[in-house]
């Protein structure tokens, strides 16, 4: 009977861990719905501002940089939350391929956003500076306005960083993405063509210069904007497929302990009828006696 109990009880404890979970579940889904909505904002956004530069550098090359030097700025946007699976030991992973490889400048710095990535990237090098990244849709905003701020105060051997690009989880495929954030990326070909042509200028209401700062500052926001806005969503997918995956195994494990329950209780009633059988056999015999 003690040992039906313990069964029962243990069981009791997993459907309200179950309970529990699939109130995070629901949670979980109405933040992802909310995160999807700003991610096609953002992805509209980042695209227009490329179709802006793609049509302004042509007609003003000058303004491209060119610099020969190469002191990149890389960013590794990780969670700040667990339970999203190898979400952030596929970055690290990515990330020491890299540096076997000779893709990498031999001057650069590396950021690292989220918790859970920077207790997995001890081994990479190069590490300039850790930070908590955000972990509700909510948080992103305010996080991106200090960011900008640490990201124009890092230093690569005492000099500004020549380009800034972010590695991130894309939302739909969960493949890690390279985005190159500065300086605006522009089709080689659109600028040797504007050399052999003259392009169209287009109509500006301010001097070129300051429409290009202004699109420089307004690429890099939407830039950011969109990476976090991705990871984040990938993250919430990841996460919600482990709440799915952990809730099938509990439900799983339920309806074995359930079996077992049944299986000790036909045995409580095997034992009672078993009693109750020899109890009257013991009476029987006890009545024989007395007649006799």
């Amino acid at each position: 009977m003690s040992k039906r109990r313990d069964l029962i009880k243990y069981r009791e404890a997993l459907l309200e861990i179950g309970e529990i979970m699939k109130a995070m579940k629901n949670m979980a889904l109405v933040e992802q719905r909310k995160i999807s909505r700003y991610f096609e904002s953002q992805k509209v956004a980042i695209d227009t501002l490329q179709n802006i530069a793609n049509d302004f550098f042509p007609a003003f090359p000058d303004l491209l940089p060119r610099t020969q030097l190469e002191r990149p700025l890389y960013i590794l946007i990780g969670s700040e939350r667990g339970f999203c699976g190898d979400f952030n030991s596929s970055l690290v992973g990515f990330w020491e391929e890299l540096e076997k490889s000779s893709t990498l400048s031999n001057s650069y710095g590396l950021i690292l956003v989220g918790s859970k990535l920077e207790s997995r990237a001890t081994s990479l090098k190069k590490i300039i500076k850790a930070v908590s990244g955000p972990s509700v849709a909510e948080e992103i905003y305010p996080f991106i306005i200090d960011f900008l701020d640490t990201v124009r105060n890092c230093l690569i051997e005492n000099e500004h960083p020549t380009s800034i690009s972010v590695f991130f989880h894309m939302a739909d495929s969960f493949e890690i993405e390279k985005k190159t954030l500065l300086p605006i990326p522009v089709s080689k070909e659109k600028i040797l063509a504007a050399k052999k042509k003259a392009p169209p200028v287009p109509l500006l209401q301010v001097n070129a210069r300051e429409f290009f700062e202004d699109l420089l500052d307004n690429f890099l926001m939407a830039g950011f904007f969109f990476a976090f806005y991705s990871s984040l969503l990938a993250e919430s997918k990841i996460r919600m497929q482990h709440m799915q995956s952990a809730l099938d195994q509990l439900e799983k494990q339920v309806g074995e302990l359930n079996k077992k329950a049944n299986r000790l209780r036909q045995e409580e009633i095997t034992e009672e009828i078993e009693v109750i059988l020899l109890g009257s056999e013991a009476l029987k015999k006890k009545a024989k006696k007395e007649i006799d």
